[in-house]
């Protein structure tokens, strides 16, 4: 029997050598995974923004005046949930009064560094 060499399938252009799929002028710098775009960086905030932004107004989420904690630990990915709620709330009047929650576990040198972080990031 003889045996077959797998071929190794031929490499494609990144998506960093093309220019974005919608705006046609940026560079992309991403697949979106949902509909396969190859996005610049500027695409992917607005489209990131406007999808959350639906969510929140088709689902109701929030009614003016409710006050909304953010929960974070420190980690470098905690100020974004927080950064983009607070701006869709000031771009479409939400009228959320919002705050980050993050919890002291009491462990001396175990989330000193993180707490400060979650200081500087308030919203």
């Amino acid at each position: 029997m003889k045996e077959v060499e797998a071929k190794k399938p031929k490499k494609t252009a990144t998506t960093s050598s093309r220019n974005c799929s919608t705006c046609n002028q940026g560079r992309a710098a991403l697949k979106r995974s949902k509909t396969l775009e190859q996005i610049c960086r500027e695409y992917f905030y607005s489209v990131f923004e406007e999808e959350i932004h639906r969510v929140i107004v088709d689902n109701q989420l929030f009614k003016p005046g409710e006050r909304v904690s953010i929960g974070v630990s420190g980690g470098k990915d905690s100020p974004v949930p927080a950064f983009v709620l607070s701006e869709l709330n000031r771009w479409h009047n939400y009228g959320l009064d919002q705050f980050l929650l993050s919890i002291d576990e009491g462990i001396t040198g175990y989330r000193d560094d993180s707490l400060e972080t979650v200081k500087r990031n308030e919203v």
